[in-house]
């Protein structure tokens, strides 16, 4: 270590940073604060290091490439408040790129902001616009690429040649290229690419966001949203194994496959969102000789003109335990569009509300019949166990896919197959948990309510089922939907309310809806759970109100709530068994609270573990009481991203998820 350090102090003394124009060879530190104009070609020789510290702006005179050579390191880290910008004095000619050649493992470029970059020129020259790596293995994390433009590949990031990289928390935005206009992985790169946003870039041919082809990436807990291409506007999957877990796939659109485009490859899908994607075929998802397994998904309110939900076009694939909802097509394939297909399956899937002139929910040619079991389709389907009924989800109104306590779903799927809770598997994307605190229902009077312009009063009865076997808490709060506005409240919000172990409501609840609130269709939501992050249960109605006249809608009252006063204070009783619950805020920045309780006293450990499964603190290590407990995580000292806290006390544990944004 000690000669390290030599090493540096001396490049430092040999290369003055405060030098208005370098070019040529690099190394040492650049420190900041201090703008580094780069009046040619730079690099990093082999087995050199170049530090930039926060507060760099590396300023691009031309367009010229920044090279980190063969074993050689750069280490570009800002922080959070001090960013390093790589940026172009000409945003329209720009500059060419970080270009990493088999460069040190060590590599890291994290709090960067990587703009106005342009691959363009013969050869590999054409492929990352922001950074390219071929052959090198590098972490790229909580940097934002925008701006960036490919000839090719990677408008923003490419990795090629066997590089492995780690990219999470990063920004793609506004990138351009032919393929992967956000980030393209291909030639046997290895990626992990988690907790991204990537939003508004566009690629001429293939993928708006990324782009995997001969890269068994795996892409976890990103976004994607608004972005566009030919094959594929969120996602495009080519020849390869990639794992595609927990992403949000939201109002992309392309030819083929608005959410995301799979040729070729097998691929495992699992536990995303794709809702509002847009293409001619495969409004979420198109399949073009692939083998895929799609499991866990809800994939709803997309369009195309043929297969809303997903294109199969000779394709084999495993779907299991998806909710497929309120998709549509132009002309056949509302939810599934298969031709030319074989050897299919579809389980444990809630196929209801597409539409389409043909086959509203499954739509199938030459040849294709994949086979249907225990699956809930609406107007019915052949096959073992499949039903026909309204799966009854908890709210459609907010896209809410959870079933509700009475849904048909519920103990309807394999029977071979059991839920987390040890019952029968339930049909769709998420199994109803019989081990439940309450139950909420509305009955609202004097259905169909109109409320004139002037305002009025909505009368409805809400009571809570616990069909739980014993007392316990929960919070319950209500919203209102209102027009061109959202969501607004909430109206009324009563915490730690205690649930007998049978029912507990009220008759005659009223709210007075103000005559300053707009015009339009209304819903009023009732919530069970744990405000305002965890929701049990959920029941609605619905209302119109004919005009408006002036004033604000914050004079909406209750004037007969659920509860007199008295009732609502908090029993000085033990809890009956043990929780943890849902840290507030989530996601949350940077501390937040976790509450839990204790029927017994007894030792007690409440730890907080990184996705990589290691520990990074323990809040509770100790003999407690019993009772309601609550402890608050400070987490300013750990970087943004993915949470897991547990529990563990008596034979109890339990673990939930929390995010960390900063």
């Amino acid at each position: 270590m000690r000669t390290l350090v030599t090493i540096l102090v001396t490049a430092v003394v040999l290369l003055p940073l405060t030098a208005t124009a370098i070019e040529g060879p690099v190394w040492g530190i650049w420190p900041g604060p201090d703008t580094v104009h780069i009046n040619g070609e730079v690099w990093v020789p082999s087995e050199s290091t170049l530090v930039i510290e926060p507060s760099v702006v590396v300023l691009f005179q031309g367009h010229y490439k920044f090279i980190v050579d063969s074993l050689a390191t750069l280490l570009a880290v800002g922080t959070e408040t001090d960013s390093i910008y790589f940026t172009s004095d000409d945003t329209l000619t720009g500059w060419h790129g970080i270009r990493f050649i088999w460069a040190d493992e060590g590599c890291q470029l994290s709090y960067c902001c990587i703009e106005y970059g342009k691959a363009q020129g013969p050869g590999s020259d054409d492929s990352g616009g922001g950074v390219h790596c071929t052959h090198s293995s590098i972490t790229i994390s909580n940097n934002t690429f925008r701006y960036n433009f490919a000839t090719r590949n990677g408008g923003g990031l490419y990795l090629s040649d066997s590089s492995h990289a780690t990219a999470t928390d990063n920004l793609f935005v506004s990138n351009t290229a032919c393929c992967g206009a956000g980030m393209r992985c291909t030639s046997f790169s290895l990626a992990s690419v988690s907790r991204n946003l990537f939003t508004k870039n566009h690629a001429y041919d293939t993928a708006g966001g990324i782009s995997c082809s001969h890269s068994d990436a795996v892409v976890t807990s990103n976004v994607f949203e608004e972005n566009s291409a030919r094959f594929g506007g969120g996602i495009n999957i080519r020849r390869c194994a990639p794992t595609i877990v927990n992403n949000l796939v939201e109002n992309n659109q392309a030819t083929f496959g608005g959410g995301m485009n799979c040729r070729y490859s097998q691929a495992t899908i699992e536990n995303n969102i794709i809702s509002i994607n847009f293409a001619d075929q495969g409004g979420g998802i198109y399949s073009g000789r692939s083998n895929l397994t799609i499991r866990d998904n809800v994939i709803s309110n997309n369009s195309a003109i043929q297969g809303g939900a997903a294109y199969f076009e000779n394709s084999s694939s495993y779907i299991e335990d998806n909710s497929i909802a309120f998709n549509s097509a132009e002309q056949r394939g509302g939810g599934f569009y298969w031709t030319s297909s074989f050897e299919s399956t579809i389980s444990n899937t809630i196929l209801w509300g597409d539409i389409a002139p043909e086959g509203s929910e499954i739509y199938h040619s030459y040849g294709s019949n994949p086979t249907v079991t225990y699956c809930n389709v609406q107007g019915g389907w052949p096959g073992i166990g499949n039903i026909d009924a309204d799966p009854i989800f908890a709210g459609p109104y907010n896209d809410d896919f959870y079933l509700r306590w009475h849904s048909p779903c519920i103990d309807a799927g394999n029977p071979s197959v059991t839920d987390p809770d040890g019952t029968r598997s339930d049909i769709g994307a998420f199994y109803f948990n019989q081990d439940v605190d309450g139950i909420i229902e509305l009955y609202p009077h004097g259905t169909p309510i109109v409320i004139p312009p002037e305002g009025g009063d909505i009368i409805y009865d809400g009571w809570v089922f616990n069909f739980f076997g014993h007392a316990g808490r929960v919070d319950i709060w209500t919203y209102a939907f209102v027009p061109d506005m959202g969501q607004y409240g909430p109206i009324d919000l009563y915490e730690n309310v205690r649930i007998p172990a049978d029912s507990l409501g009220m008759n005659g609840i009223t709210e007075h809806v103000p005559g300053a609130a707009p015009e339009g269709d209304y819903v009023f939501v009732a919530y069970v759970g744990e405000y305002p992050s965890t929701i049990i249960d959920s029941s609605c109605f619905y209302f119109t109100k004919t005009g408006s006249i002036a004033g604000g809608i914050a004079d909406w009252q209750s004037l007969k709530g659920w509860f007199d006063g008295d009732f609502l204070s908090k029993e000085s009783g033990l809890p009956t068994h043990y929780a943890l619950r849902q840290n507030y805020p989530n996601p949350f920045n940077a501390t937040t609270v976790i509450n839990y309780q204790l029927p017994v006293d007894g030792d007690v450990r409440l730890e907080v573990y990184n996705t990589l499964g290691q520990k990074v603190t323990a809040l509770v290590d100790e003999t407690q009481e019993a009772g309601y407990k609550s402890v608050i995580w400070d987490a300013s000292e750990v970087s943004s991203g993915l949470y897991f806290y547990k529990l563990t006390a008596g034979d109890y544990t339990k673990t939930r998820r929390m995010m960390l944004v900063k």
